[in-house]
């Protein structure tokens, strides 16, 4: 790749001296035997010509800048749309069909590749009774500290999203059932310190967790239902808390 690069300047440098050293060889050749008038006739000429090729390869060099600027832009609007594509409109974390795609795609890896992967379900307590108590536009606010205080509190790597409603999902890629537990523990204590209106003596949010490690021969059902199962004993253990198996 090197070579071809080095390669490809000397042809451009050879090409750009051909540029200059044909015409100025051209008008040695004309003005030889001319006359001083005829001569100053030809350099003159020559002046105006090397002048229209630098004015040509100026506006040429412009062209291609403001192509690039204008693919660049492209480049990144699209990029843009399709996250925002990907994203829940009140929370702007990833929508349950992206959460799936993605763990699809981790669970093909894990068995290619023999890592382990890891989810948590998760469940923001009382959003129902903060609606009841105070209206929806105190549950939306609610849920939107919920998900940055969550989300925050995972890896660059993990991937966390809505599921559906007050449930959500975290998907912790090259993690045991040890290592998702303490990342689990780490989700609830961020959400606990979130102040929340006053719900049933609740000054804080808090959330409820149900952890699984993804096994081998398993499908996305099978490990979503084992998280889910584990979710729902913590529930019924009292919530804010964290159940794995």
């Amino acid at each position: 790749m090197k070579i071809n690069l080095q390669w490809r300047r000397a042809l451009l440098a050879a090409g750009a001296a051909a540029n200059v050293a044909l015409p100025l060889g051209w008008f040695l050749y004309l003005a030889r035997d001319a006359s001083p008038p005829v001569a100053m006739l030809y350099m003159a000429a020559m002046v105006l010509v090397f002048v229209w090729f630098a004015s040509v390869a100026g506006i040429f060099r412009q062209s291609r800048t403001r192509l690039a600027e204008a693919h660049r832009r492209l480049h990144e609007l699209a990029a843009d749309a399709d996250g925002r594509a990907s994203r829940d409109t009140l929370t702007g974390v990833y929508h349950h069909r992206h959460l799936m795609e993605t763990l699809e795609r981790e669970i093909a890896r894990a068995e290619r590749v023999g890592k382990p992967v890891a989810i948590a379900r998760v469940d923001l307590d009382w959003l129902g009774s903060v609606n009841q108590a105070h209206g929806h536009g105190a549950g939306d606010i609610a849920l939107k500290r919920f998900t940055l205080a969550a989300a925050g509190a995972l890896r660059d790597v993990d991937i966390f999203g809505r599921y559906g409603g007050k449930e959500f999902l975290a998907i912790m890629p090259d993690t045991d059932l040890k290592g998702a537990v303490i990342a689990a523990e780490r989700v609830r204590e961020a959400v606990r310190r979130e102040p929340t209106p006053d719900v049933q003596g609740r000054r804080r949010l808090s959330c409820t967790l149900g952890v699984a490690e993804y096994r081998k021969g398993e499908n996305m059902r099978l490990v979503i239902s084992r998280a889910e199962a584990n979710l729902n004993f913590a529930k019924a253990s009292g919530r804010d808390r964290v159940e794995a198996g």
